[in-house]
């Protein structure tokens, strides 16, 4: 090879080192590039992640009542209530029509099945914005403290585009979110947020609101509608005289529900009745004309048809049960509180075989209904057996299930709040009837003695009092191990009970309370309400028993 072969082969060596050099470059800066949008990816996603975080943050500060959505309420048979629904739905639909929509009838026309329907239906059309189910069988839900707390919860999850409204008046709002006034956190936290959101909210049973607190909501409500102008309320309740004052205006043109002379009602009632005893026919049971029968005797009126088919259902002898039922002289099948009188007699006369029992089984029955209607929350078996020091809860509630809300998670409640009414009215109820400051007295005795008992310092059983609760891992456990649900509900309510007995601390429960008082308990008291989250519920009872005595 010569020295010119040489040259050239250098050249073409040059050559191609410059151009893998070249292309070497431009691979690394391309390589550089795709790392750095991976970094400002990764950065964005944690500025994301950091946000949704900051987002949950925020609603976790709401205390929504989760009871209130409805969740125990049925919907409608299919085929039943066509009219009033489809009413109700075309007032959704159009847009001139007036922003509430108030449906009003008799207790026990079926108004909450309605709301149930209809409020399922919105939820899966998207158009649902929330809603609140009012019910006297809980404390927490027959005011309008947790109201707009539970509504803007709702809001949050069914419309997520109106969350960063929703976080914004929490934001407002502040530390004070728990003791903010009704009427702020409602424009905060539900119509600024609505101002220009076409949903529907649903009120229900309005008339289970404390009087005081329905007028403040409804009037708030009514004066913010010009500032959301695309909401709708749908609200429910019975037409009674203040409510009416300010919602006949907005009252539904729909025939009554109960009305025994309308044909839709009637065809309503036997549609309903034939499917609930459906199975008792099959079995033969009863025959279908039975059914008929037991059809035409109910008034219209859904809670009769309902109470008398669980009875009937519940029944060792259907026929006979029905025959009962029926007989003139009682008008059970006539009159709500005529049916409730023969359900709770016959509670009190039959044991495990149907068989007549002794003479406490009427105080044994007040008992239980006592604690039941006086719960500030539903209670289990168990627990209500413990506040009573007895074992006969179980048979109660067995013998009086056509009545009694057995629930999904094992809490006793009242069916329904006719069945409350003839209890606490001594006109219908007879021997039967409940004081209810007497069942408030009774609750604060048992909540009393369930603390005397249970309460003991460190309850939770922790390493170190220098940790904070939400700072120990593994600190609901230890709550739910070892603070039970009674001593929970004790330590959380008995002052509730004692500012609605208005007498209790005048007698055997009043030495009760003063021993407590003066022992080493309120300590261990005030560790269990702590540990429970209930120090601020307490401090407002406390203000309320103040009030009281002063």
């Amino acid at each position: 090879m010569d020295k010119e072969e040489i040259a050239t082969l250098r050249r073409d060596v040059d050559t191609c080192w410059k151009d893998f050099m070249r292309k070497i470059a431009v691979q690394v800066h391309e390589a550089a590039h795709r790392i750095e949008e991976g970094v400002k990816n990764v950065e964005r996603k944690v500025e994301t992640s950091a946000d949704v975080i900051g987002d949950i943050n925020y609603i976790a500060r709401l205390v929504p009542l989760p009871s209130a959505t409805g969740a125990d309420h049925n919907t409608c048979l299919t085929g039943t209530r066509t009219g009033v629904l489809d009413y109700i739905r075309q007032w959704v639909d159009h847009k001139n029509t007036t922003q509430v929509c108030w449906l009003t009838d008799v207790a026990g026309a079926g108004k909450s099945t309605i709301a149930k329907q209809l409020s399922d239906e919105w939820r899966t059309e998207g158009c649902l914005g929330g809603c609140f189910f009012f019910n006297k069988n809980r404390t927490d839900a027959t005011n309008k403290q947790a109201f707009c707390d539970t509504i803007a919860a709702q809001l949050a999850n069914n419309q997520p585009q109106l969350l960063p409204s929703i976080i914004d008046g929490i934001k407002a709002i502040g530390p004070v979110l728990s003791v903010c006034p009704f009427e702020e956190k409602l424009q905060r936290l539900v119509i600024q947020p609505l101002k220009d959101a076409a949903v529907v909210l649903v009120i229900d049973a309005l008339d289970e609101c404390d009087k005081r607190d329905r007028d403040i909501l409804l009037r708030d409500l009514l004066r913010s509608l010009t500032h959301a102008a695309q909401l709708k309320i749908f609200i429910t309740s019975r037409p009674e005289r203040d409510i009416t004052g300010l919602l006949d205006p907005y009252r539904s043109p729909t025939e009554s529900l109960h009305d025994i002379g309308l044909k839709s009602n009637q065809n309503d009632i036997a549609m309903f009745v034939k499917h609930e005893m459906e199975h008792v026919v099959r079995s033969g049971d009863l025959t279908a004309e039975e059914v008929t029968q037991l059809a035409d005797r109910v008034n219209c009126l859904f809670i009769l048809a309902s109470t008398a088919c669980k009875v009937i259902q519940e029944s060792l002898s259907p026929r006979s049960r029905l025959q009962d039922l029926m007989d003139p002289k009682r008008n059970a099948l006539g009159d709500i509180n005529e049916l409730y009188l023969a359900i709770i007699t016959k509670a009190c006369q039959a044991d495990q075989d149907g068989q007549s029992i002794d003479s406490e089984a009427p105080k044994e029955v007040i008992e239980v209904l006592q604690v039941i209607l006086a719960a500030a929350t539903p209670l289990s078996i168990s627990t209500i057996d413990i506040l009573l020091g007895s074992k006969g809860t179980g048979r109660v509630v067995k013998f009086l299930s056509s009545v009694l809300n057995v629930r999904h998670d094992g809490t006793i409640a009242i069916l329904h709040p006719t069945f409350r009414e003839f209890l606490e009215d001594r006109r219908v109820a007879g021997i039967f009837h409940i004081d209810i400051a007497d069942a408030h007295e009774l609750m604060t005795k048992g909540c009393l003695a369930t603390m005397k008992r249970e309460l003991r310092f460190n309850i939770c059983r922790l390493e170190s009092s220098f940790v904070r609760n939400k700072d120990v891992p593994d600190f609901e456990e230890r709550v739910s191990k070892y603070i039970s649900e009674q001593l929970q509900y004790g330590c959380t309510h008995w002052l509730g009970h004692v500012t609605k007995s208005r007498r209790i601390l005048h007698g055997d429960g009043g030495t009760a309370a003063l021993q407590f008082m003066e022992g080493g308990s309120p300590l261990y008291w005030i560790e269990v309400l702590s540990a429970l989250g209930n120090i601020p519920k307490i401090l407002r009872d406390l203000q309320e028993v103040g009030r009281w005595y002063s």
